[in-house]
């Protein structure tokens, strides 16, 4: 615990153990429910909430009631204008760690998603590393943290066909972490990445919802220009799907961020789909998460992908569909190639992020000046950075103020 707790905070946390101690000791049935693990989770139709579950190589549907949500758009952002967001829970990682009874090192947060007409955050969590981990979701209410009780939501479920074996291993991991990569919603289907433990591994699920026991499957490869080959086994990691110059694309980007069209007419059940790839984001990077937005200064779409080691790629929705795909063969191309040669480097160092409003992203981060703690907090779109984490000649008293950002100080808002 930091030594700048305040007295409140320490009674904050003190309480929040003593609730985690009876969490830990009701054990993982109350928490969890059906879940086995709890990884990528996105919102559907109806306040439905779907939740990736690799050790069972399960996609879960939970029907959230009005109960299960609370509206949070009283809650202050921060002020948009002068680009400063607000810290809506400061050592989330310490708080959870004390919601659950544990400590921060047993604490793994998987993702982030938000439920748009209430504006509340959910995280996937699990507490434990390894196959006694316990999962759950959790969601945060005006700051606080509360646990839902997953086994009491109506729920339903289906079952991946061909899941990896627990016990496989790639080089530095088990196979079974990339079972299910990430899920979205679109147009009464669910769409699941991830591998399988076929030949071609990397595979494309097209889930109708509400589950039946109908699933279509498809296997996907690329050509890797950075790596100078076919691949068939590493998966997509995010996703989104959008409609463009009336046709339907899945867009995906994969370890080492090469950007991938695929049309959503060609995803069918049994055929194997070469994916194009239309960008080369850099090597040596991993994507965090992919998302769209529409920016509130110039109303246009935008392609948002935040990656591990180093700044956020931007792109314009409407390149990816002209977009042309890059050759095949040939030797290794670090790039960055296509779309790639396009991007806008944006400042985001994020763990997870989601679009909260049309004015504000949350992420779960280390700001720059307090990397000691796990924060959960907002950053104003489009620019995507704090300004207090900065230093500019603005930032004196009697310096420079061309943004104007003296006469809104106190302009602060949840919209």
């Amino acid at each position: 615990m930091s030594l700048a707790c305040s007295r409140r905070e320490v009674l904050q946390l003190t309480a929040a153990s003593a609730v985690g101690l009876s969490l830990a000791s009701k054990g993982s049935a109350a928490v969890s429910g059906p879940l086995k693990s709890a990884g990528v989770i996105t919102f559907g139709p109806n306040n439905v909430l779907f939740v990736g579950d690799i050790a069972g190589a399960n996609v879960h549907a939970f029907a959230l009631r009005d109960k299960d949500l609370t509206s949070q758009t009283d809650v202050i952002s921060g002020n948009f204008h002068n680009f400063e967001g607000r810290d809506h829970v400061q050592g989330l990682d310490l708080k959870l760690a004390a919601l659950f009874g544990t400590t921060i090192d047993k604490i793994v947060i998987n993702d982030l998603a938000v439920h748009r007409p209430t504006q509340q955050i959910f995280l996937s969590v699990e507490r434990g590393r390894g196959t006694d981990a316990i999962p759950a979701i959790v969601k945060v209410n005006h700051g606080r943290l509360e646990v839902l009780d997953m086994g009491s939501i109506p729920h339903s479920q289906i079952s991946l066909p061909n899941e990896p074996d627990s016990k496989a291993m790639l080089e530095f991991e088990p196979q079974q972490v990339y079972a299910i990569t990430d899920i979205e919603y679109y147009k009464g289907e669910v769409f699941v990445s991830g591998i399988t433990n076929q030949r071609f591994a990397s595979t494309l699920h097209r889930i109708p919802y509400p589950f039946t026991s109908k699933l279509a499957t498809s296997t996907v490869e690329i050509w890797h220009p950075v790596h100078g080959e076919f691949e068939t086994r590493a998966p997509i990691i995010r996703h989104v799907i959008r409609e463009l110059n009336g046709n339907e694309y899945l867009f995906g980007v994969y370890g080492c961020t090469p950007l991938v069209r695929f049309p959503l007419a060609a995803l069918k059940d049994g055929e194997h789909v070469h994916g194009d790839v239309i960008g080369e984001l850099g090597y040596g990077a991993n994507p965090v998460d992919m998302l769209t937005f529409t920016s509130p200064a110039d109303s246009k779409d935008y392609l948002l992908v935040t990656i591990d080691t180093r700044s956020a790629s931007q792109l314009a929705v409407t390149d990816l569909a002209s977009a042309p795909a890059q050759p095949t063969g040939g030797g290794i191309d670090f790039g960055p190639g296509g779309l790639g040669r396009t991007q806008r480097a944006l400042p985001i160092k994020a763990e997870h992020m989601a679009i909260l409003n049309p004015k504000w992203a949350v992420l779960v981060w280390r700001h720059p000046k307090t990397t000691y703690r796990l924060d959960l907090s907002t950053l104003a779109l489009p620019y995507f950075f704090e300004r207090k984490d900065g230093m500019s000649e603005m930032n004196w008293p009697n310096g420079p103020d061309p943004f104007q950002y003296r006469a809104h100080k106190n302009e602060l808002t949840n919209q």
